[in-house]
């Protein structure tokens, strides 16, 4: 299953390759998004052989679940053409769901299901219809499927912010792909990372809003293990540094990071 699914993501990159225009935002974009596949498989295999639940699982289940892993962001690809061609920005996850759910070998709710909902806050997943009528059972491997991908998808992210500069105007930047230049760090953020929240993505952002945004990503992470992969590859020290030099507000850093690393030491993290 692995190596059709690793056939897959790559046909689906040489798809639309040839329409992205070369040298621009899109094409950047475009291209590490193959690589970013890659990275949050290696993320997840770390994950999945740590995990305590999928511990004693055979060979096909786990092969499953790094399947799943694999072919999170599928349909990013699409997602980029659409932009270009129809000016249209599509769910690439929900598109990822439709798109196994038509073939033979990707077909299983523990694959799709996690993946529709790995962008979304997680309570959409919890209030999907499909999910709600699973067997207790079998809605409980999706969920934690989801979690592996998600905090995959995260560690990924965040170890490309912390080392790559030269890719971080990808994550800094407007919606719009604007840069952003303002320095301060707005009300709206502040209180959503007080309350151990995701900050907001807004058309207001600064851009200390959106650098404290991804160190707020760590209250939605799921596994002890992706925190101490993090801890591990020195994500959190380089994301902080980064954040203190980015942000105008020097107290508000100084007493962020306290709570920050308070919530890390607390937080009941799955095993």
């Amino acid at each position: 299953m692995l190596n059709e699914a690793k056939k897959l993501l790559n046909d689906e990159y040489l798809r639309y390759r040839d329409i992205i225009p070369e040298n621009t935002v899109y094409s950047t974009w475009y291209d590490e998004k193959i690589r970013h596949s890659m990275q949050v498989f290696g993320a997840g295999n770390y994950l999945v052989r740590r995990i305590k639940w999928l511990q004693n699982k055979p060979d096909e289940y786990m092969e499953m679940v790094r399947t799943a892993v694999l072919l999170h962001d599928i349909c990013r690809f699409r997602e980029i053409e659409a932009l270009i061609k129809e000016n249209k920005r599509i769910d690439h996850g929900v598109e990822a769901a439709k798109f196994l759910q038509s073939t033979e070998m990707f077909n299983d709710i523990r694959i799709w299901l996690p993946i529709y909902h790995h962008g979304h806050l997680i309570e959409e997943l919890y209030h999907d219809e499909q999910y709600q009528n699973l067997p207790e059972n079998l809605r409980n491997e999706v969920k934690l499927i989801c979690f592996i991908i998600r905090d995959a998808d995260k560690i990924a992210n965040l170890h490309m912010m912390a080392y790559e500069s030269q890719m971080r105007p990808l994550f800094l930047s407007s919606g719009t792909g604007n840069a952003l230049h303002d320095y301060h760090i707005s009300d709206f953020a502040k209180a959503d990372a007080f309350a151990g929240k995701t900050v907001r993505r807004t058309p207001e952002c600064t851009i200390a809003d959106r650098m404290l945004g991804y160190l707020s990503w760590f209250n939605d992470i799921n596994y002890r293990y992706s925190v101490s992969f993090c801890e591990k590859l020195g994500v959190i020290q380089k994301l902080k540094a980064c954040f203190a030099e980015i942000c105008s507000d020097k107290k508000f850093v100084e007493k962020y990071f306290a709570y920050f690393d308070e919530c890390l030491r607390k937080r009941a993290f799955l095993d």
